[in-house]
Formats: structure tokens, C-alpha cells, sequence
């Protein structure tokens, strides 16, 4: 769920939790209104801002682990890249049947994707460099029914 959350950005996740506490925190403000409790009101604004912030961290944490690893970073590139969606429509699914084993330290990966929208499937190969906060897009190669294309990037996650 917090994946499916994440998915427009981390910017966007927090808006989207800063916009259900504030409903929650309206709702029982209103029902502690009409029950007379209305100086709990204060408490309860206090626990919503301490679990707004305990979220806002736990998407944060979240995020950074997810773009520690290359399958994630492979697929937001392949899933956002003008170049696949004009090759096979949009949107873009994403399947990495394996993930190749990563070391410790600066180095590079190869992924390879299978790339499939409403116009057509292929393949991509994806190359990523490790560094110390994550993995960078270098390029990739897209293969999609005999056409074959480069794509360079110096694509960062989240950005």
C-alpha cells in the first residue's frame, strides 16, 4: 500500500497523508464538538500533528530503502521515459523476471526488463550505476519488435 502510495512521488504521498489527517482530525474535531468534549480538541490536534510527522518519516524511510535497490530504480525509469511510451504506448508495464545480485560499494548493474503498453512489448536492458545513495540510469537499450533503440540518461530516482 505505501508503494502504490509513493508511486507519484514522495511530495505527493505527503500531501495525500497531510490531506487524510486533516479530514480524520475534522471529523472527530466536529464529534467532540457536539459531545461537549470540545477541549479535547487540543489533545486530539497534538496526537494528529505528532502522527502526521511519524508518517511523513515513515514515507521518507520508505522511499529512500525502495530507491537503495536496482529493480525499482528500473522500473520508474522504464515506466516514466518518453522513448518506451512511444515505442509501445502508455502506460508502460514494467516485469524484471531477476534481479542480478548487488555488491557492496561504487560499480555498475545490467537489468533486463521486459517492457510491454497497448501498442506493442520488447525488451530493455538497463544499465545503472551504484553509488553511494543509490543507483543512477546510465542508458538503456530498448528492443521492441526488431526496432532497436538507445536511450541515454543520467537519471536520478525521484526526479
Amino acid at each position: 500500500m505505501i508503494g502504490r502510495l509513493l508511486t507519484g512521488g514522495l511530495t505527493r504521498a505527503i500531501m495525500v497523508l497531510g490531506i487524510s489527517f486533516f479530514a480524520v482530525y475534522g471529523l472527530i474535531a466536529v464529534v467532540l464538538g457536539k459531545t461537549g468534549h470540545g477541549d479535547a480538541q487540543a489533545v486530539t490536534a497534538a496526537i494528529m500533528g505528532y502522527l502526521f510527522i511519524v508518517g511523513i518519516a515513515a514515507l521518507w524511510v520508505y522511499e529512500r530503502r525502495r530507491l537503495r535497490r536496482p529493480g525499482p530504480v528500473t522500473q520508474e525509469f522504464l515506466g516514466k521515459s518518453h522513448e518506451v511510451a512511444e515505442m509501445v504506448g502508455a502506460p508502460v508495464t514494467v516485469t524484471i523476471p531477476h534481479i542480478p545480485e548487488v555488491g557492496k560499494g561504487p560499480g555498475q548493474i545490467t537489468v533486463e526488463a521486459f517492457i510491454s503498453g497497448p501498442e506493442g512489448s520488447g525488451e530493455a536492458t538497463v544499465v545503472l550505476a551504484r553509488l553511494a545513495k543509490g543507483f543512477q540510469v546510465l542508458g538503456a537499450d530498448l528492443d521492441v519488435a526488431g526496432a532497436h533503440r538507445s536511450v541515454t540518461a543520467g537519471y536520478r530516482p525521484g526526479g
